[in-house]
């Protein structure tokens, strides 16, 4: 039985249309994700948010694309070697030819064939590496459509930003996810690549196995099959004689079907053949064992007419794919409108063709899969299993209402929304698990056109993942105060006292604390339903170790740290605890010390008419240097503070000078760090340098006093940041961490 390539198409078509699918629902995704709120104001800050949920699909579907592609073209690649290996058997069987080995030719169970099993494997090996980058490269399109969307917006002030993220998805997004790259430096995109790799492969495991096994059985020479609309390379070689192991010219060989001997002229080795474009991946040239005397040659007439009419169905067939995939990003009506309509137009087009040029229509080869879908995509990138359909079961009797003794509990209701407890689960699926994971994102530093140190690609993203997150939860928890009855109480007696003269009434000072206490109160509910917190008490003592001006502390100073303690996470006191017992003391300014792991509790009140919604000043003040021993306990928590103040003190690519944090300040010469546009330039206070290896693992400020303004609220607006960014971090650390 001849070798016909066809027969390798649909070995190879599970793992082409995988990822054509894939490409689309990805493409479809981002079009969704895009045009979330676009007509609202706030569109560019939600991006973060949806930016970070398209990763996590992106990152399901790569999961799946490795847990399914891999073993598909390890299969294929075995499939092709079998069948190479049989055809060429059968061929030989066919024709009465007696096999030259020891096994017999009839035998149809293949073993292993090492050769066949290196070229799985290094096929596999090459599947996994481009399933690698799937989702980095779908990100990075995703990003691209963003700013462009941007740039048409401000360049068209007056537009409509969804025509903005149309026109930008139908521009870059045309010739599906690119991004790929072969050898040879050409862009691809991901169903593209994957349809020449796997089909290249496939078919060159088909022809290697095929000769093999003709040369194994001491057959040397193949004739080339025929038919209609042949592509012009490979037409010179319809009907003729071609050879496996280089033999050429004219040669005669005894005749396998009577008396004598037969003259074959060989028109050219295989390889030759194949360097001429012979057996490209869409070829359909079988090829069969030349038996002298019973196999006969024979030429052939060119075609052109023919094969341009079945280039152009595949070009038609091409652009009616394009159609369709352009239709997964079609987010306006009028977009859905003209390509539904251009689709329309296609389909009656091809259908003439065909009826012209009396041509066979496959329908699945106008569908973006190949009629082979991917299936649904989990956040962990398993496909889910499909059920069966229960049996319907037959009504039950009607049972009598009987007055419940105590009426059923109505369900508490949630603060965080929906969408907000997704966003948490998939993030948490995206930051590294340990300290080892938080070191690899730092391992190279990029730097500025000054040499100085910048925030490198993946630490941005994690920043990125965690102010999404935070400022999700911190949106639902401004929208519960918004409407909590208590806050709305206290507004309008401060707004009463306003209009009645009394602004700097004392009573005023008390209204503010009590809403600041609110505040605080609901935003640690929230971050209550994420995780477990303030439920741990850490192990500490009173100690008397002489550390700068400090001295022996007291129960006070234990009490303090009690008090802090619930704002905190429960991992988080655990871990910190699990270190050893904290030593307490006492000072006139409160200060941690890490190395010794010391915390002195501060004696002085600085700010005894303190309207936040600790106890006291000292108590927030306490709070603040807890939070400098979790940087010491929880991983990551350095390096999303130095990601935060670098890059808000990153301008166009180049990173601020420090300055002075207290200039003039005689004592305080060398507290510095990033000014930035921060409320207060402490908050941009930074304890590493570039000279040290990896700055990320040093302390800063941010996360300290982001604490003040998140859980003290001693300053409506904020004491130490302008915007809700800082709140937003603290928030998304403490939640994601």
């Amino acid at each position: 039985m001849a070798l016909d390539p066809t027969e390798a198409y649909g070995i190879s078509n599970d793992v082409v249309s995988l990822y054509a699918g894939a490409e689309l629902q990805l493409l479809a995704k981002m079009a969704e994700h895009l045009a979330v709120s676009a007509d609202r104001d706030d569109w560019a800050e939600r991006q973060q948010t949806e930016q970070l949920r398209f990763r996590s699909y992106a990152q399901a579907m790569q999961r799946q694309l490795q847990a399914s592609a891999m073993p598909a073209i390890g299969r294929a690649v075995q499939k092709a070697g079998h069948l190479g290996r049989r055809r060429a058997d059968e061929d030989l069987d066919d024709n009465g030819v007696a096999p030259v080995t020891a096994r017999p030719s009839t035998e149809r169970r293949e073993p292993t064939n090492p050769r066949t099993e290196r070229a799985a494997r290094q096929a596999m090996r090459d599947v996994y590496a481009l399933n690698e980058t799937v989702a980095k490269v779908s990100e990075n399109l995703y990003v691209k459509v963003k700013m462009q969307v941007g740039a048409r917006t401000t360049a068209n002030p007056g537009g409509l930003r969804v025509d903005a993220v149309q026109q930008a998805l139908d521009v870059l997004t045309a010739r599906g996810i690119t991004g790929f790259r072969d050898r040879g430096g050409k862009n691809w995109s991901l169903a593209t690549y994957m349809e020449m790799k796997s089909r290249t492969v496939v078919n060159q495991e088909l022809i290697d196995s095929h000769t093999e096994r003709m040369k194994e059985r001491g057959f040397n020479l193949l004739v080339v099959s025929s038919h209609p609309r042949s592509a012009p390379q490979c037409q010179p070689y319809e009907g003729q004689v071609l050879s496996l192991d280089g033999t050429s010219g004219t040669i005669e060989q005894k005749n396998a079907a009577g008396p004598g001997t037969v003259r074959v002229k060989i028109k050219a080795t295989l390889e030759s053949a194949r360097a001429q474009g012979f057996q490209h991946p869409n070829c359909r040239h079988a090829v069969s064992a030349w038996i002298p005397g019973a196999s006969r040659t024979f030429t052939t007439e060119e075609n052109p007419e023919g094969y341009a009419a079945t280039q152009k169905l595949r070009a038609m067939e091409r652009g009616i794919r394009d159609t369709k995939r352009k239709q997964s990003v079609a987010v306006t009506p009028e977009a859905k409108r003209v390509q539904a309509a251009r689709l329309r137009v296609q389909q009656k087009a091809i259908r003439d063709h065909i009826t012209v040029h009396d041509l066979k229509r496959r329908p699945k080869r106008e569908r973006v899969d190949l009629g082979y879908t991917i299936g649904d995509v989990r956040p962990d990138g398993v496909k889910p299993p499909t059920l069966p359909k229960p049996k319907p079961t037959p009504p039950a009797a009607p049972t009598p209402k009987v007055a419940s003794a105590t009426p059923k509990p109505k369900p508490k209701a949630t603060l965080l929304s929906d969408s907000t407890r997704e966003l948490i689960e998939q993030a948490r699926t995206t930051l590294p698990k340990d300290r080892a994971g938080w070191l690899d994102t730092t391992i190279k530093y990029p730097r500025d056109v000054n040499g100085a140190k910048l925030v490198p690609e993946k630490l941005q993203r994690h920043l990125d993942t965690t102010l999404s997150v935070g400022k999700s939860i911190r949106d639902d928890a401004m929208l519960r105060i918004d409407k909590d009855a208590v806050v709305k109480k206290l507004q309008a007696a401060d707004k009463k006292l306003i209009a009645n003269g009394q602004a700097f009434s004392p009573v005023r000072d008390e209204i503010r604390r009590d809403i600041a206490r609110r505040e605080s109160a609901i935003l640690q509910e929230a971050l209550a339903e994420v995780r477990p917190i303030g439920g741990v008490k850490q192990a500490a003592r009173i100690s008397d170790m002489r550390i700068a001006d400090a001295t022996e502390g007291t129960a006070e100073g234990i009490a303090a740290v009690r008090r802090a303690e619930i704002i905190f996470p429960d991992a988080w006191l655990q871990t910190a605890s699990d270190r050893g017992e904290l030593k307490v003391g006492k000072t006139d300014r409160a200060f941690y010390e890490g190395d010794w792991d010391f915390i002195a509790a501060a004696e002085t009140d600085y700010h005894p008419n303190y309207r936040g919604a600790f106890d006291s000043y000292p108590d927030e003040v306490m709070a603040h240097e807890l939070g400098h021993r979790m940087e010491r306990a929880i991983p990551g928590l350095t390096h999303l503070e130095f990601a935060l103040v670098r890059s808000r003190s990153t301008k166009n690519g180049v990173l601020e000078p420090m300055s002075q944090v207290y200039p003039g300040k005689q004592g305080m010469e060398n507290e510095v760090g990033y000014e930035d546009d921060w409320r207060h330039p402490y908050a941009g206070k930074v304890y590493s340098t570039d000279a040290m290896a990896d700055p990320a693992t040093r302390a800063a400020e941010a996360f300290q006093v982001g604490l003040q303004d998140t859980f003290g609220r001693s300053t409506p607006s904020g004491e130490f940041d302008k915007t809700s960014q800082l709140q937003e971090f603290v928030i998304g650390a403490m939640a994601l961490l």
